[in-house]
Formats: C-alpha cells, structure tokens, sequence
C-alpha cells in the first residue's frame, strides 16, 4: 500500500500534493493542516471518512509551519496494521518541502524510530502517569463510545510525552477504535482543535471547563474549572486496564481481546481482568469481582487447565477484608463450577469462602469430590496442584482423609495405589482405621498369594487398631485387600476367618456372601467344603437365600454320602435338593452326584436305587454315573474282578425301557466298558463270570453267553434287551 502525499506551508499553502488526494478534499484538508503549530504531529478526520496523519515542524527558509502529510482513505490503515501514533517519530517524514513542487514517490511504510514506542519505555512512562491513568483511559472510553463526547485534553511539557499517551491508551483500547481516535500532540488554542485527544503545555490559557482535562503532576495548579483526577472513576474496564499497564503487562490486552466478553460489549472488564489475574497481575476487589463474574459467566467455556491459575489468583491473600459484592461473586462462582472443575483447583475458592464465613462447612463436600477423583486416578495426587491444595488448607487435608477411610472399604485397592503413590498420610491418624489399614497393606496392587494370604489378613486387622467386633467394617476392607475383586479364599481360610471373627461381624459387614461363594465354588475333592457347608447354615440361617440354601444342603446331603449315612432313597433326596438350589454350581453337582454314583457302582448298592436312577432319566445324574463307570479305577477292578464283573453286567442288564436315556447309557457301557473288560481277561475268568452269573439265578448267565457270543446283540430279543434303541 502506498501512502499520497500532501505538503504544506504556512506562507505559500500546498506546495505538492500527490494525484490520489481527491481534490474536493483540499480545501478541508487545508483549514485542517494550517491549524497545526509547530511541534504538532496529528491524526484528523475529514468529512468522507478519511483521516490525515500529520507531523509539523518550523520551515528553515522561512521561519513559518511547514506540515508533512499523509491521506488515509476511510477504511484504511498504516501498513502493516500499525496504530498511526507509531509513526510519531519515523524518519521518513520530509524536514523539507519537495523543491521542484512535485511530490516525491509515495511512501511505503513510515516505520517508526527505533525504541521510542517498546514495551519497556511506555510501561515506565505508564507508570509515572500514576493515578492519572484510569481517569484517562475511562474519558477516552467515552469518546469512542459516543464520538460527540467532550475532547479529552492532556497537558505535558513535551509534546512526546503525549505521542506517549496516544500509544499507551491505544494498546488499552478495542483495535477498532485505537486506529479511529483522532489526536494532535500540541495546539496552542485547545478550545479550535478538531481532534479526540488534545496535547497541550502548562502555559497555554484555555476554556478548561469545556474539556475532560488531564493534568501532568507537576505541570502546576489547576485552572479552575478543571476536572479532579484524584478520585477514581467509575469504570470497572479503564480501572483493570490502568493496572495492567502499571503492572507492565500490555501484551494481555491483546490476550484479552480473543476471550467472549459477558454481554458482547467491547469494554467489558471481565475478560480483561481474568486475563490479567490469570497471567499474575494483581488486581483491586473491583477487578477481581469483574473477574469473578465472567468467569461463573463462561464456566462451560474454560477449560480444566485454565482453573487453577485463575481461582488461585481469585484467591490470593489481598490487604484488608474482601468487600462484600466480591465474596458475593465468588460464592456464585463457586456454586456454578462446583462439580465441573478438579477439586483441587476448587480448593483455595472453597477454602477462602469458608474462611470468610468462619464456617468450613463448604471443605468436607470439596474433600469428598477431592477424594473420588484421587482414587480414579492416583497419578494425580502427584500433581503440584494437588499438592499445593493440601499443602495451603489442612482443613481440606484433614476431611480427605476422612472421605478416604469412609470409601476404603469399598475399594481399597485404589486407596492402596494412591498411598503408595503420594504421601498424604502423616504419621498414623488416629480414628482412621481402614486408611491405617491400606497404609499397611504390604503389597501394593496385588494379592497375597497361598499361605502369606493368612498372615496378610492378620497384618491390616492388626494396623486398623479395632478389633472386627467393634468396627466390623475392618473386616471388609481387610478381606478385600487380600482377596481382591472376584478372587475367594479357598474353603479351608474361610472355615479360619468365620471362626476367627465370628457370624455377627461378617454379617455386619456383608462379607458372608463370599464365604457362601467359597463353600459353593470350591473344588469338588475339597475335604473342608463339605464342613464350611455346615457351619454357614449353622451362623446363617436368615442371610442365605433359598437357591445357596439348596446348594448348601446339597454339599451336608454329599457329607452323609461321603461317610455312609445317607439313608434310604438317596436318589430321591438329591434329586428333590438339586431342584430347590437350582441352578446349582458345577463344582456341588460333581460332588453330589460323583458321590451318588460312587454308592450305585458299588455291588452292595441301596436297595432299589438303581431302579430309581434309571427311572430318573436325569442327564446330570446319569452321565455322573456313566463318569464314573468308565473311571480308570472301576475298569482296573472291572479287568480284575469276574465277580464285580458279573455284577456290572447285571446291572447294566437291568430295567430295561425304563427310559431312553437310561437304555442308551447301560448299552453303551456293555459295550464300551465290559466287552473292552472282557477282551483282556482269560477263558478261566470269563467261565468265573458265567458260574458266578449261574449261582445269582434267572436268565442272567445264559444272557451273558449270547451276549458275549459274536453278533449276539445285534438283533431279535437281544439287541433289545441289551443294546440301544
């Protein structure tokens, strides 16, 4: 973009003017540019919008006012987006007027001096301003809210030092309206000015009382009529804009600009204040309320990182009490993000507040969320803010505690992982059993394994400090801790809890279900199964449902199988126990019915009760017969005995159409078990089968001698009575 030219003098008017200056805009141009003192350097508006920006100095050759101008067209802007005060200083403005009345080549950039405009130097020059600033900047918040406003005039000794004021005030302002504020750095009659913003010396007489006037601290008394810039103005925006300057910190106006304001207006202070909190800046309560109720404003929008830098800076400790519009706003925020930020950045709001209130009644909820989100995720206890909040808040530390050993039983693992992972415990607390307990848990994140199982559990109820019949709740958190998730004790460590313990306390604390679990899920061949059985009927009778009920009897019922004392019509009795515990676990099932079978095989077998098992046709029960028919013990015996051999084939002789599925398992163990018996005995033994056959009676010994003859049961009589369907 290239930049026409205008120049003139005070005695001879244009002396050039480059060919992009619209000629109707000359003689306004003109009334504008011979107003100018020397020492002025200025940017005005004429009527379509444009602007000039100007700088005038003393011609050489004639001691008259010879002003350098640029024409900005409406809508444009210096090079490069730069404010045009920057251009205050820039060595590219002519000293003199073209001598040949031509215009020299528009120009590309007026690029400022080096070091006039950084950062340090206005801070520093921000800074001796003092309390003047706010005033300033809330007067020029009114000129670019209302453009027919009164002009504000700033009177400094040097007219830099109001080039100065133009660049600190435009870093405050909306980008917009920092490039639009029309100024002149000196005018010998502020009261004919044209501009916004009017620099002027201590020696120029004017109508003060027509003007929003900013005087320099030393530039002498007050003219009456002059406004009082001691007391602070009512504007929220220009009071945290002053302090970031004071602070140093302009780069956070430009920060502050991308963050939604409240109510879409474009000198809220909130955005601006929570910026500058945010950033380290100390602001006054007004600040830090504006802060506040953006932020409560545009909770959803922040994200979790953005929290605890912000409610820490909220927080801080500040000179004096908090007035109480502030703790107002702060009680708002704290309810509006309770539950949507990390309790540990929630800590020092809920921590202040209740200070305040002189009532830490908001610290146990906190503590509560606080505890939660540790035992999610134990990694972030090793957070500095984690460790910051319990550091500054012992309140907050001594109520985590507590949640922590309120929620231990329940999960005391994830209590084991994250004591392991930070040191939140001091010493050993008193009244903190199941936190004692997970402290002293001996290995983090696994499960004692085979015989250390026993003396883990001893280890944590001893570190608890109660015994299980005060506090049974120990019992849980400890069994938990040795027995993880789904994992059981084996039914020989349950039989030792229950009697270590007692009913009352594993009732109390709802571990009996697992020790039900231990007795119906234990191995089949487990010999402390069958004896947990009956203790858990005995210390349970109201606690076990109907179906571990029946399972459990089921497991008495295999007991008496196991030592001869089942009674008559045992068939029946574990038919009738299996329907009520029905679906009964594997394990019990095996048990029973391996038992069951175990009596049917035998050759002094129950009376009557292979008949009932083959009336039955129960699968469960008929295949446990047929498992065991073909066990490698009862086939040894089968080879070996022509006498229980002979017994077999009686059996499996029997009851013919009893049921089906009966039929199918006897012929399939004729076939598959005696006759594969039969080919490893001798002649002698096989003819001992048949005497033995003939002594019992009826038909059996001849059925044996057609049966085992070859192709004997594959049709007429006998394939019916001793082969399948």
């Amino acid at each position: 973009m290239s930049l026409a030219q205008l120049h003139y003098t005070s005695a001879a008017g244009f002396t050039a003017v480059g060919p992009d200056v619209p000629p109707e805009l000359l003689d306004e141009a003109e009334e504008v540019l011979a107003a100018f003192p020397a020492g002025a350097f200025s940017l005005s508006r004429l009527g379509d919008g444009s602007r000039l920006l100007s700088r005038t100095t003393t011609d050489p050759e004639t001691g008259g006012a010879y002003t350098h101008a640029v024409h900005l067209p409406a809508g444009t802007r210096l090079p490069g987006g730069a404010l045009p005060v920057t251009a205050w200083d820039s060595p590219r403005w002519a000293q003199l007027p073209p001598a040949q009345g031509d215009p020299p080549p528009a120009l590309e950039l007026l690029t400022p001096a080096a070091g006039f405009f950084d950062r340090d130097g206005l801070a520093g020059f921000a800074a001796s301003c003092g309390a003047r600033l706010a005033g300033v900047l809330a007067d020029v918040r009114g000129l670019c809210e209302d453009p027919g406003a009164e002009q504000v005039v700033l009177i400094e000794e040097d007219p830099a030092d109001i080039a100065r004021w133009v660049a600190v005030l435009g870093a405050a302002l909306p980008r917009e309206h920092a490039h639009g504020l029309t100024f002149t750095t000196y005018a010998e009659r502020p009261e004919h000015a044209l501009q916004q913003i009017v620099g002027t010396s201590p020696d120029v007489v004017f109508p003060a009382a027509d003007f929003r006037v900013h005087r320099a601290a030393d530039s002498g008394d007050r003219e009456p009529g002059d406004r009082a810039e001691a007391a602070a103005p009512a504007d929220p925006w220009a009071q945290v804009a002053a302090q970031i300057w004071l602070a140093g910190r302009p780069e956070l106006f430009k920060r502050a600009a991308a963050q939604p304001s409240l109510h879409g207006g474009e000198f809220e202070a909130g955005p601006l204040a929570a910026t500058a909190l945010s950033a380290g800046v100390a602001l006054d309560s007004r600040g830090r309320t504006e802060a506040a109720a953006w932020a409560e404003e545009h909770a959803d929008g922040l994200s979790a990182g953005d929290w605890p830098t912000l409610l820490n800076a909220l927080c801080a400790p500040v000179p004096g009490s908090r007035p109480d519009g502030e703790l107002d706003a702060l009680e708002r925020l704290a309810v509006r993000i309770d539950g949507k930020v990390p309790a540990e950045a929630l800590a020092p709001l809920a921590s202040l507040l209740a200070a305040e209130d002189d009532n830490p009644a908001a610290v146990p909820e906190l503590a509560r969320q606080l505890a939660h989100e540790l035992l999610a995720d134990p990694e972030r206890a090793r957070s500095a803010a984690v460790r910051e909040a319990l550091a500054q808040h012992s309140a907050l530390h001594a109520q985590l505690l507590v949640h922590l050993d309120e929620l231990a039983p329940e999960n005391p693992f994830s209590l084991v992982r994250l004591l392991h992972m930070a040191d939140l415990v001091p010493g050993e607390p008193e009244g903190l059993p199941h936190l004692r307990m997970c402290a002293a848990y001996p290995q983090p994140g696994a499960s004692a394994a085979g015989g250390d199982r026993d003396s883990t559990l001893q280890t944590v109820l001893r570190a608890a400090g109660v015994s299980p019949m005060v506090e049974p709740l120990v019992l849980r958190t400890g069994f938990r801790l040795v027995w993880p998730g789904n994992a059981l004790p084996t039914p020989q460590e349950a039989r030792w809890i229950l009697g270590e313990t007692g009913s009352d306390a594993h009732r109390t604390a709802g571990t009996y279900p697992e020790l039900i679990r231990a007795a119906l899920e234990g191995p089949a061949d487990d010999p402390d199964v069958t004896p947990l059985a009956a203790d858990l009927i005995r210390c349970f009778p109201h606690e076990i449902d109907a179906r571990q009920l029946g399972a459990l009897r089921l497991l008495e019922f295999a007991e008496s199988l196991a030592e001869g004392r089942a009674g008559a019509g045992p068939v029946a009795t574990a038919l009738t126990l299996r329907s009520a515990a029905h679906p009964v676990e594997p394990t019990v099932l095996q048990r029973v019915f391996g038992l069951l079978a175990r009596d049917l095989l035998a050759e002094q077998r129950p009376p009557g009760e292979l008949s009932a098992l083959a009336r039955s046709a129960d699968p469960d029960l008929l295949a446990a017969y047929d498992a065991a028919a073909r066990g490698t013990a009862l086939q040894d015996r089968i080879r070996t005995s022509p006498t229980y051999l002979a017994d077999c084939f009686t059996a499996w002789t029997s009851d013919p159409g009893a049921s089906p599925l009966w039929d199918d398992t006897r012929a399939a163990l004729l076939e598959e078990v005696l006759r594969a018996a039969l080919q490893h005995m001798t002649s002698r033994e096989i003819a001992a089968v048949s005497d033995h056959l003939e002594r019992a009676g009826g038909t059996h010994a001849a059925d044996f001698r057609a049966w085992h003859r070859p192709g004997g049961n594959t049709f007429g009589r006998l394939a019916r009575r001793f082969g399948r369907r």
